[in-house]
């Protein structure tokens, strides 16, 4: 039986033959389109070479853009003792001195009668403070993030974040010559984002209160709302509240000072007389197309009695700048010179009670009368006026005033009537700060 035919060896161990080598089906590209295959290979490197020529550079550029570091900062008690925690800390220190090494993610702890400054020196070369953080008694602050460019060419500000979670803090920003300061500030109730100025920040339970002494705050709520608060403005918001239509940054902390609510829905009636000794009354009438409060005591005389106002003020004024009170007084008649024998019986004085920034309980007061003292008798601050003509009393800059013993926070105020018999009346009291 003969065989078919055979190819000749040498077209069979050939590797140049052509004819087609298939392995498992498929054909082998490389050889049957050489062309295709150089032309993929050449068009993938060019790719590849243009993504690397522009992403390397826009990433070294982004880079040398935003690219930080953190920035310690210094912080300095100014009054007693404040709480430091530092990163992941368990345990609070006790800061007494001044401290340079004031790292990103502490926290700060003002208790009863203690104060301290925070100095933002972002700039290693520089000893100047681009801002200061004030904080005052009662106030936890969280330095959540405080960082600068790495590079110096970086055209990007530097940023501060803080986070106030309760208490007063007083904020001071300057954009230097060389880069802006961004700060923004955190609260329970939304975010606020400073430009360079001078700020007034207030956290309680209810409510975040901000005062824009001088600069601009954009202020954004929980619910996504924003406001934007201009210099000498203030605005206010809560958990279920946005901000506040601005208004001026001027308060009043007395309520019912005008007296056109009755007296007992904001003031406390006290009296001071012996047993079986009339005593005075306070009593609101109209007198000379004003409410008024009209101090009277009519009755048997060389006996010291005494009847006052007195309104709970509870509020911290460290923060403000100015404090002052204001009335208008009316003084009908009093049986005693001056301020009577110890200077301390005026037919019409006011008092305000507060607590200094070291913890101190102390009383400030003026008082007015018609009657000239007698010779050689003392007498406390005071004007005198002149007898059933209205007066207008502003006090001074109590903050300025007061500046040994600085006023931390105001807890009540009182207006009263001492002596023997007198008949005066005072409208118009505000207590005003700024």
């Amino acid at each position: 039986m003969s065989a078919g035919p055979s190819l000749p060896s040498n077209q069979s161990l050939n590797p140049a033959s052509p004819v087609s080598i298939v392995a498992e089906g498929k054909p082998n590209l490389w050889r049957t389109n050489p062309e295709r295959m150089a032309w993929i290979v050449i068009f993938t490197s060019f790719v590849t070479f243009v993504v690397m020529a522009v992403s390397i550079p826009l990433a070294i550029q982004y880079t040398i853009r935003y690219a930080t570091v953190a920035q310690d900062v210094q912080f300095t008690p100014t009054v007693g003792t404040v709480l430091f925690w530092p990163p992941r800390a368990n345990e609070p220190i006790a800061i007494t001195a001044p401290r340079n090494d004031v790292v990103e993610s502490s926290r700060f702890e003002a208790g009863y009668s203690t104060q301290g400054e925070i100095s933002l020196t972002l700039n290693p070369d520089s000893d100047q403070a681009m801002g200061t953080i004030h904080l005052y008694q009662g106030t936890q602050l969280d330095l959540v993030r405080v960082r600068r460019p790495r590079f110096l060419s970086s055209p990007e500000p530097y940023r501060v974040r803080l986070r106030l979670n309760a208490g007063t803090i007083r904020l001071f920003t300057n954009s230097g010559q060389e880069r802006p300061l961004v700060v923004e500030i955190e609260t329970p109730h939304g975010e606020a984002l400073l430009s360079e100025g001078i700020y007034n920040f207030t956290v309680k339970a209810e409510e975040t209160e901000i005062t824009v002494n001088s600069g601009q705050a954009t202020l954004s709520h929980v619910s996504g709302e924003t406001l934007i608060v201009a210099q000498g403005l203030r605005s206010s918001m809560s958990a279920t509240q946005p901000p506040s239509e601005p208004v001026a940054s001027q308060r009043n902390l007395i309520l019912n000072g005008d007296f056109s609510q009755p007296l007992s829905t904001s003031w406390e009636t006290l009296t001071v007389a012996e047993k079986d000794v009339v005593p005075g009354r306070v009593e609101i009438r109209e007198q000379d197309g004003r409410r008024v409060a009209n101090f009277v005591r009519r009755g048997g005389d060389s006996v010291h009695t005494e009847v006052r106002i007195r309104q709970e003020i509870d509020q911290d004024v460290n923060v403000y700048e100015a404090l002052r009170i204001e009335l208008y007084v009316k003084i009908d008649y009093q049986s005693l010179a001056g301020a009577g024998f110890v200077g301390t019986e005026f037919p019409v004085r006011v008092e305000i009670n507060y607590t200094d920034i070291y913890g101190k309980d102390l009383e400030w007061g003026h008082g007015f009368y018609y009657r000239p003292p007698d010779p050689g008798t003392p007498i406390y601050p005071s004007d005198q006026i002149l007898q059933s003509a209205w007066y207008f009393y502003s006090s001074p800059n109590l903050i300025n005033e007061l500046k040994d013993t600085r006023p931390a926070r105001i807890t009540s105020i009182s207006v009263y009537a001492s002596g023997h018999n007198y008949e005066s009346m005072v409208n118009g009291i505000s207590l005003i700060v700024e």
